[in-house]
């Protein structure tokens, strides 16, 4: 959940618009236009369980830490206490969300079921549409239990008081009183057999881990996802992209066709892919490692099940603004802590 735009009034008034990585959704929304989920069957569950459920998604496969961290860039584990800035012309400036459960500034007063819905429609607390740079259309399908276990654990995590404001431009306050709502909620919310199939692995390449978020190339003056060409990588990503996302589509030139089960699960696990390149540290890969085995190939198995899409994406480092193509520069051993070369 990202935070509401600081001038943002409650239900009832003119509602108020998220925007960000260059996504621009305009909302026209009154208080609860989406019910709250009914999470009775899955509360039931052990108290344990579901908590360390949520702690995976979370820290694991989601990594919520990526943006919602104190401090994303040396400590995306650390309390969640928002605060990253995500600017853009369409938008000025939103900034992520304390999600530590602090009655005042934080989520503390939020119920588990608030929160689902948020997470899964971008309604607010309020009825206010948040934020899109909340990625709540991938998230849209996630399931009830594990929807649920986020909300449990994010509630169970030590409170802090850290007040985040943002600070919406006059295109974001015009196009805030205007257009769509939030998302109805979801068909299903019940996800594929846990297994590494391809199957799961859809499940939690585009609704948990959000691979389909960063890897799909986007277009148009709303910077939308072309859906139809998904995983096929981003030679021109958002700004704040530190470099482009790759094509992970089974194309055996320009994807990862030639890529094994095995170079798969160890670019995952260690940071070097297949040709040798370390990973760009923008790809979340060191809190991924976590993930299961049957995870991670379930993750793979859909991936092979996609169309290949021929898209070369460059080796781009987009630091300082400048672009500097690489795809043609000499492999040396990566240092430990850093890439050879990025590659998202």
């Amino acid at each position: 959940m990202r935070v509401r735009p600081r001038n943002s009034r409650p239900a009832g008034g003119p509602c108020r618009l998220g925007l960000a990585g260059g996504l621009l959704v305009a909302a026209a929304c009154g208080g609860g236009t989406v019910p709250l989920p009914d999470l009775e069957p899955t509360a039931a569950e052990d108290r344990r369980e579901i908590l360390a459920r949520g702690e995976y998604i979370v820290r694991s496969v989601a990594v919520c830490g990526h943006c919602h961290a104190a401090e994303p860039q040396t400590d995306p584990g650390g309390p969640l206490a928002g605060g990253m800035a995500f600017d853009d012309w369409r938008l000025g400036t939103i900034r992520a969300s304390n999600l530590t459960p602090d009655s005042a500034t934080g989520i503390g007063a939020w119920t588990e079921p608030e929160i689902v819905r948020a997470l899964r429609t971008g309604e607010g607390r309020d009825g206010a549409l948040l934020a899109p740079v909340m990625p709540y259309a991938w998230f849209h399908g996630m399931s009830d239990r594990d929807a649920l276990a986020v909300a449990r654990y994010l509630l169970s995590q030590p409170a802090i008081r850290h007040q985040v404001e943002s600070e919406p431009n006059l295109v974001f306050e015009l196009a805030s009183a205007l257009f769509l709502r939030p998302l109805d909620p979801p068909d299903s919310a019940i996800a594929p057999p846990h297994g590494p199939t391809a199957s799961y692995g859809s499940y939690l390449a585009n609704h948990v881990a959000l691979c389909a978020d960063c890897h799909t190339p986007r277009g148009g003056i709303r910077n939308q996802p072309d859906r139809s060409r998904l995983f096929a990588g981003q030679s021109d990503p958002p700004s704040g992209f530190p470099a482009n996302p790759a094509n992970l589509t089974p194309d055996s030139a320009t994807g990862i066709g030639r890529w094994t089960e095995a170079d798969f699960l160890r670019a995952l696990r260690s940071g070097i892919d297949a040709d040798g390149d370390s990973l760009h540290p923008f790809m979340p890969w060191r809190q991924f490692r976590r993930m299961g085995d049957d995870d991670l190939r379930a993750i793979y198995r859909y991936l092979r099940t996609l169309p290949p899409i021929r898209n070369r994406v460059p080796h781009a480092d987009h630091a300082g603004g400048a672009v500097h193509d690489t795809s043609h520069a000499e492999r040396r051993p990566p240092p430990q802590e850093g890439p050879a070369r990025p590659r998202a």
